[in-house]
């Protein structure tokens, strides 16, 4: 099983505490973890490679720090890490023999086997990802697929063999290019727009976010009819497969209170990085957000209106913290 990420040196811990995860719940398979890093301390890479790395577990650093120059073309992520668009290079970084790779973001948790998800029928499709009933309706208009189900790329299954036989990357490069400005998510719009008709559409299971327990089905299956039926969207709220930590609602910070949080933790308690510190600052913010989901919980309509609302305003604070960051 191949599995890849993208991080640089701020969140190894959290791609640590996946990597254990993913162990753990996937014992007697062959697995290689390929990291595309970007900034990794040395002490970061011996770590990773000594601590996870067995017999049945490879663990491959891949420096990425040219990504941009792969790119050619500028691009403003605004809140997000710029190395998020190196998902869309994985053809030049990862060995040609690999045929198949399931991407990951590191702040996510693997909660149980992803055997299913690894040997998954992709219908002849070239990805398979989860849908993101809530993504803004008025964007998904603007960039022509309001008749196609949005989906989340904090989890996708690669056929890279189809990929590079397509040349994909060539194609959806070039698209970003010529449609940057409308690319509120970068390479997630990308690749939802430019393989519309090229996606296998995967159970939430397998990219569960804080969503799917905000909202009732009736009410998302509303905003993307058929994203899932209720006996599968029940299954994947008691027992998901893999938790996305999606957003702010992340349980590294202090004062959250993620109902998956005690995943994260009980994993990263079994590596190196289990006195990781704890971010502090956003005890008032969780506070307030508690608060918001209690007033908002009957009114569904009215919540997804507000936090519409509010996606921009928090992406230029992260913008500018992220600018802050990288100025220090």
């Amino acid at each position: 099983m191949n599995l890849v990420y993208t991080i640089d040196n701020n969140f190894v811990p959290q791609l640590a505490a996946n990597i254990q995860s993913v162990k753990q719940n996937n014992p007697n398979i062959q697995l290689n973890f390929y990291i595309l890093s970007m900034g990794l301390s040395k002490a970061n890479v011996d770590y990773l490679t000594d601590f996870f790395s067995d017999k049945l577990c490879d663990v491959i650093i891949i420096d990425i720090s040219d990504f941009k120059d792969r790119i050619a073309f500028e691009f403003d992520t605004t809140g997000w890490n710029e190395i998020v668009l190196a998902r869309l290079l994985l053809d030049n970084y990862l060995p040609n023999e690999i045929e198949r790779v399931i991407y990951l973001d590191a702040d996510t948790i693997c909660r149980s086997s992803l055997r299913e998800l690894w040997q998954a029928d992709l219908d002849g499709k070239t990805i398979a990802m989860a849908p993101e009933p809530t993504a803004d309706r008025n964007r998904r208009t603007s960039l022509g697929i309001a008749s196609y189900p949005y989906c989340n790329a904090g989890v996708v299954l690669f056929n890279l063999k189809k990929w590079r036989d397509n040349d994909i990357e060539k194609g959806i490069l070039n698209f970003c290019k010529q449609n940057k400005e409308k690319l509120f998510a970068n390479d997630q719009d990308a690749l939802n727009v430019y393989l519309k008709d090229d996606i296998k559409v995967m159970s939430i299971s397998y990219n569960y976010s804080n969503i799917f327990d905000y909202y009732p089905f009736e009410y998302l299956n509303k905003l993307m009819p058929n994203f899932c039926n209720k006996i599968e969207f029940e299954h994947a709220r008691a027992n998901p497969a893999i938790v996305h930590f999606l957003g702010e609602d992340r349980p590294w910070r202090a004062g959250n209170t993620h109902r998956f949080s005690s995943d994260y933790f009980y994993y990263l308690r079994q590596t190196p990085w289990s006195k990781a510190p704890i971010e502090y600052g956003w005890e008032h913010y969780y506070k307030a957000w508690r608060l918001f989901n209690t007033i908002t919980s009957p009114f569904p309509s009215a919540r997804y209106k507000a936090i519409t609302s509010l996606i921009p305003f928090f992406m230029k604070v992260r913008a500018k913290k992220r600018r802050q960051d990288e100025s220090r």
